[in-house]
């Protein structure tokens, strides 16, 4: 097993600021609610670009999974991780937002892996799907 950094990329159709917007604040709309604490009863994601990234549930309850470290509309996001794992040990996310041809190419790495982590890695397999849903959300 590995902790090399997991890499998916998508393309969409729209500029890169709306790619921001769409995988930023729209994320609830195509966050998968099998990947939350409680799918019945998700509703939606916050992310404050000074705090925290919560999944919201119903009755307002909130499970907190990342905190943004870095917040750029024009193309960057950058967050501790650690949904799925021990917050003690969080991973990074950075999602880059590109302008290419007529569209915006979208780059996440999920890096930072501690030492010995190599079966809570494993179980990262869904960027590539996450990443689908993102591109027919926005496109």
């Amino acid at each position: 097993m590995s902790l090399e950094p997991i890499v998916a990329e998508v393309t969409v159709p729209v500029t890169p600021t709306e790619a921001f917007v769409g995988f930023t604040a729209q994320m609830g709309e195509w966050w998968d609610p099998m990947l939350t604490p409680d799918p019945p009863t998700f509703s939606s994601i916050a992310i404050d670009p000074d705090g925290p990234v919560e999944t919201v549930h119903d009755d307002d309850q909130r499970y907190t999974w990342g905190r943004v470290d870095g917040w750029d509309p024009l193309g960057h996001l950058v967050m501790e991780f650690w949904l799925g794992h021990d917050q003690a040990e969080p991973t990074r996310l950075d999602v880059r937002f590109t302008e290419e041809g007529t569209g915006t190419r979208v780059r996440l790495v999920h890096s930072d892996w501690a030492d010995g982590s190599e079966q809570v890695r494993a179980k990262y397999t869904h960027w590539d799907d996450l990443l689908a849903r993102y591109a027919a959300f926005v496109s």
